[in-house]
């Protein structure tokens, strides 16, 4: 499915008081300013849909999104994790890293 810039608004406006959608759409924006980073609209939606409407959890996926943006699609897709999947899932990665000469 495409995404527009016009899906990435409403969700934002559903999201966030009138007040602070500027200082929303202004971080959101910082996803996408570099030529590497990809699905714009579709990272952005992600985004605003994991903040569940939260200033800070935002800015912090914005950041993770630019960093890589794949991370925040799969926290989209995967929803929250429970402690005990959380564990699971860091253990899986730190075998994983084990097994390929890392620390």
């Amino acid at each position: 499915m495409t995404h527009s810039r016009e899906d990435v608004l409403a969700a934002a406006r559903a999201a966030f008081s009138d007040s602070e959608l500027s200082e929303i759409l202004a971080a959101l924006d910082l996803y996408g300013a570099q030529p590497h980073e990809r699905e714009i609209e579709r990272v952005q939606l992600a985004i605003l849909q994991i903040s569940q409407g939260s200033k800070e959890k935002l800015l912090q996926f914005v950041k993770a999104a630019k960093a890589d943006y794949r991370d925040v699609l799969a926290w989209q897709q995967l929803g929250p994790l429970s402690p005990k999947e959380g564990a699971k899932w860091q253990a899986a990665a730190r075998t994983l890293i084990k097994n390929r000469g890392g620390k």
